[in-house]
């Protein structure tokens, strides 16, 4: 069953770094997926989908390095938390239909 809701204390933005990314979605991955709105560009959602860290933005569902991680902490302004059934993650199959070239 679902988890009780996480404690988002260790994500502020100021102190947030790649490990406190990469903790946070090994420890409520399955159930809860990261919203971050960055200083540039749109927002991105980070989860721990099926074993694999993968991320959501304006091109689609993709895998990503431990080393993005880096990245997103960088960049970040705001991160909050949502659960997995209402982040793009839960309905990707319907992603991947539209996302035709």
């Amino acid at each position: 069953m679902s988890q009780t809701e996480p404690s988002g204390d260790e994500l502020d933005r100021d102190t947030i770094t790649d490990n406190t990314l990469a903790n946070w979605l090994n420890k409520h991955g399955p159930d809860w997926v990261l919203e971050i709105e960055p200083l540039d560009g749109e927002t991105e959602y980070l989860g721990f989908v099926d074993g694999r860290f993968q991320n959501y933005n304006e091109r689609g569902i993709n895998f990503i390095a431990l080393d993005y991680l880096e990245e997103i902490a960088d960049r970040a302004r705001k991160v909050e938390y949502i659960p997995v059934e209402e982040s793009p993650f839960a309905g990707d199959e319907e992603e991947d239909a539209g996302e035709e070239s």
